[in-house]
């Protein structure tokens, strides 16, 4: 893995949480589980790895769901915009990921790969030569977030 992270900014849409990461913008992903389509209340989410250790809340602080044995959503409890998803374990922020259109600048993310394709809505078909990679390549996909990285 190549790519150096880069600082972003974001925050939901009505402004009372705001944060600040060290973020893979080129290492983005489509997430196409039904605990992403549920959530986005989108076909898909378009999420980012952040760089383990660099997310930090600037304003206000999300109220966070368990979705799963494994992850939590972090969202803004006044408007409901879906902010970030972590390992429920808050020791274990490697996989830590940022919804890319929660970043004030989302035109600058671009995704590499789309995961839980077994899930994806058969009217969703994006025209593009991305990976595709289904849920028994769950532990993959996990294993390879860049976040696990150090800062170099």
């Amino acid at each position: 893995m190549t790519e150096k992270p880069v600082k972003v900014t974001g925050g939901c849409l009505c402004g009372e949480v705001r944060f600040e990461a060290r973020a893979f913008l080129h290492s983005g992903y489509y997430c196409h589980c039904k605990q992403c389509q549920k959530s986005s209340g989108a076909p898909a989410e378009i999420g980012i790895p952040v760089l383990a250790g660099s997310l930090r809340f600037i304003k206000g602080e999300p109220k966070y769901y368990l979705s799963s044995e494994i992850g939590q959503r972090g969202f803004c409890a006044d408007c409901g915009s879906r902010l970030v998803w972590r390992f429920r374990d808050p020791e274990n922020d490697n996989g830590t990921n940022l919804s890319v259109c929660s970043l004030d600048n989302p035109e600058d993310a671009k995704p590499n790969a789309h995961t839980f394709v077994d899930s994806q809505l058969p009217w969703y078909n994006l025209a593009d030569e991305l990976p595709r990679l289904r849920s028994e390549d769950d532990s993959d996909f996990l294993e390879s977030f860049p976040g696990k990285q150090t800062d170099p």
